[in-house]
């Protein structure tokens, strides 16, 4: 419909006499504003997916057997395991690294335990990414323990040989890691998976993609933070409003590019490496200025971002919803089958269609996947339904797809849900989508080669079809920007937790500053950042569940829960590998 008017407008300014002057301009500039939009999409990450049926479908479940209670406590509690563990490590007591690598025998204890933890957080990844590995506890603990034991030896010999501390050993010691890494999953799997005529070599190649992105993006960060300090204090301004976003998007492109495969993953890894890593460089500039100018800057600059993306997100729901209107009034003349619907009820509207195309004259959706790349957690209905689709000829790359492992159904908790099975809302929009349905298939049979039967079939398949394609990228947006609110949110609370306790213990000595440079007024700055951030969050619900009648927060917890594994090692990664880069015993 978009294009069409542009084609018109095109065509009118090319026929219409050189006398009306007016027209020409606004057309370029209608042109030249569509060409600029079109630009901003194609590289906004919001854009650069969409759901699948089958995720939709597993949402779908999530919000009906997940109560409010539960929802807010995965929230809540999901960046709480890799805070305590940083904590747990501060509490080991260090000696000064003056002193040798013998004397500070409990260093290299603490490096064993803090590899082994990432390299085990890091390792449950394989369970959503590639269950068909069968990766155990056991067999996770061996690859963990095994490539930090390799680490640990690997420094000690170069402390002995170079001293200590060892110069960029935390910055150069992701290359060391990930060979021991390769080692240990060879000695530990063996080299059936790893073989060309391997079932599991595809994901386990995507699994080794993605931990090699974050371990890049991970060694580039202090790299970027050393940087960041020899910028003179006047210009760092620059630095917060043009240098930062652009590095950002320049990071997210890279996640995007190395999990591309991975695309019903690619919005909760980008938000929780890149997003995690530049609201942790936010919080660290904040807390070490001492101009409030400059603190004040990075939080403009970060509002404007999440103004641009909030336009952005309103522009494409409001398509949706004119998408659903449309798709309303075209049944009104069945009302009198129905009850009056909601019309803005997007998950429902996109589930009628998906489950029964023919019943709304589709007989192709090309382009739109009907499986996800990983196994959802959805009831048994829901996977017989999945399977008749696949069987069927609808959904065009459906049997292009190789055969997957099922992962048990285990998320199954008190029904208390935005879309409850018995509510009026979602009762009436099915009795409405199953009478008109039966409408249309007796309207076909009576008068199938009817002029305007045809039509009507033709415009309904068209509205449909691009209910769907706009719904799914819309779910995928939401999910991305609730994502990224979410970790803007937890990051500076973590920080400022982790620093409040470190400033109490004895260790704080050992990093810049001591515990002297952590005062009240970088406290509230870092506070207040995260209470915008939290603003922000809400106001995202608000509005989607206004507009579109479902919660982000229920999808927030939706990734949150059914991603675990994937989002424990980010958040595992990010914590243990930033939060300390800076002790003095890893060297400068």
């Amino acid at each position: 419909m978009h294009g069409q008017q542009v084609d018109r407008s095109r065509s009118s300014a090319a026929v219409e006499p050189p006398t009306h002057t007016e027209v020409q301009p606004t057309s370029t500039r209608k042109r030249l504003w569509e060409r600029l939009e079109e630009k901003w999409n194609g590289i906004q990450v919001g854009h650069q997916g969409a759901y699948s049926v089958e995720r939709l479908e597993s949402f779908d479940y999530y919000c009906k057997t997940t109560s409010w209670t539960r929802v807010a406590l995965v929230c809540v509690l999901t960046p709480i395991p890799a805070l305590l563990a940083a904590l747990l490590l501060e509490c080991l007591p260090l000696q000064l690294p003056s002193e040798g690598w013998a004397a500070n025998w409990m260093f290299w204890i603490r490096l064993t335990l803090t590899v082994a933890i990432m390299g085990f957080a890091a390792m449950s990844k394989l369970v959503t990414l590639v269950p068909d590995l069968n990766p155990t506890f056991s067999r996770r603990q061996f690859v963990a323990w095994g490539t930090s034991a390799a680490y640990v030896g690997t420094a000690i010999l170069a402390a002995i040989v170079i001293g200590f501390p060892i110069p960029l050993m935390w910055y150069l010691g992701g290359f060391f890691v990930g060979t021991h890494v390769q080692a240990m999953l060879l000695l530990v799997f063996g080299r059936e998976p790893f073989m060309k005529t391997s079932a599991c070599r595809p994901n386990l190649q995507r699994f080794l993609r993605c931990l090699a992105a974050t371990m890049t993006l991970a060694n580039i960060y202090p790299l970027y933070k050393v940087l960041y300090g020899f910028v003179p204090v006047q210009n760092r301004g620059i630095v917060a409003v043009l240098k930062l976003p652009i590095w950002k998007l320049c990071a997210k492109h890279f996640i995007v590019k190395c999990t591309r495969e991975m695309e019903d993953f690619v919005a909760q890894i980008v938000a929780t490496i890149v997003d995690f890593f530049s609201a942790l460089f936010v919080s660290v500039c904040i807390s070490t200025t001492t101009s409030m100018y400059l603190s004040m800057l990075f939080i403009a600059a970060d509002i404007g971002q999440s103004l641009l993306e909030f336009w952005d997100i309103r522009v494409n729901a409001n398509t949706v919803l004119r998408l659903l209107r449309d798709r309303h009034a075209s049944s009104q003349r069945f009302k009198k089958f129905s009850r009056k619907p909601s019309t803005s009820n997007l998950v429902a509207w996109i589930l009628a269609v998906t489950r029964d195309p023919t019943a709304f004259h589709i007989n192709s959706l090309q382009g739109i996947r009907l499986r996800a790349c990983y196994p959802h957690p959805v009831s048994a209905k829901q996977e017989q339904t999945l399977q008749v689709l696949e069987v069927s000829s609808v959904y065009r790359d459906a049997s292009s797809q190789p055969p997957r492992l099922l992962l048990p159904r285990a998320i199954r908790v008190a029904k208390a849900a935005i879309f409850p099975e018995h509510c009026n809302q979602v009762t009436a929009f099915t009795a409405e989508t199953d009478a008109t349905a039966r409408v249309i298939k007796r309207e076909d049979r009576a008068d199938h080669d009817s002029p305007d039967s045809l039509r009507h079939s033709r415009a309904t398949a068209e509205r449909s079809e691009s209910l769907v394609r706009q719904g799914l990228q819309l779910l995928f947006h939401c999910e991305y920007l609730t994502l990224v609110e979410y970790v803007e949110c937890i990051v500076p609370l973590i920080f400022v937790a982790y620093q409040s306790v470190l400033k109490q213990l004895p260790n704080a000595v050992y990093y810049p500053g001591g515990g002297d440079n952590w005062e009240t007024g970088a406290m509230t700055n870092i506070l207040v950042f995260a209470a915008l951030e939290i603003v922000s969050l809400l106001l995202l619900h608000f509005f989607l569940q206004r507009k579109c009648s479902f919660s982000p927060l229920y999808q927030l917890a939706f990734v949150l829960e059914t991603q675990m594994y994937v989002v424990q090692a980010d958040l595992f990664t990010g914590t243990l590998f930033l939060l300390q880069y800076e002790l003095e015993h890893y060297g400068e």
